[in-house]
């Protein structure tokens, strides 16, 4: 064989080995299925909150209640936030967890987390906007997504809004 050929050949083997080692290690799923979480039913008080003007130093949240308003245990995961500035946690039986984020900066720990809100029981989200993460002046809105296995919001959006100076 040329060396020519045996170049190629090489190249045609590695890239297959990089193809199919992507799609085993994206390809691999471990979200949890809504099927296998059973169904609930939740109402949340609002999804959107204005913080009004204020500067990049500063910092606001705002909190959403989260009701379960079935019998069966709600299932709160999947939580992401659309900006690097936007940080949210949720707070169960008085138990906050830490700080999630987008998703390709959001810990390891809080990627698989699944929360469970007992039936007639409430979560809150936090929603906290830090602008000196991202610095921007204007008018901003971030958004926090995340899913539920009630199957009319499988998945929910807030957002916050501000005028940074």
């Amino acid at each position: 064989m040329k060396n020519d050929t045996k170049v190629i050949l090489g190249a045609l083997v590695a890239s297959l080995a990089v193809i199919v080692g992507a799609v085993f290690l994206f390809g691999n799923d471990k979200s949890p299925k809504r099927d296998q979480l059973g169904a609930a039913g939740m109402a949340i008080d609002k999804t959107f909150e204005d913080f009004g003007s204020m500067t990049a130093d500063e910092e606001r949240t705002a909190t959403f209640m989260i009701s379960n308003t079935s019998d069966s245990p709600l299932r709160i995961w999947n939580i992401a936030t659309s900006c690097d500035c936007t940080f949210a946690s949720v707070v169960i039986d008085d138990v906050q967890t830490g700080e999630f984020n987008m998703t390709m900066h959001t810990s390891g720990s809080l990627k698989n987390w699944i929360g469970e809100v007992a039936a007639g029981k409430q979560a809150t989200l936090k929603v906290t906007y830090r602008p000196k993460v991202m610095p921007v002046t204007g008018i901003v809105t971030r958004q926090v997504t995340f899913s539920t296995n009630d199957p009319k919001n499988e998945t929910v959006e807030v957002s916050v809004k501000a005028n940074v100076l």
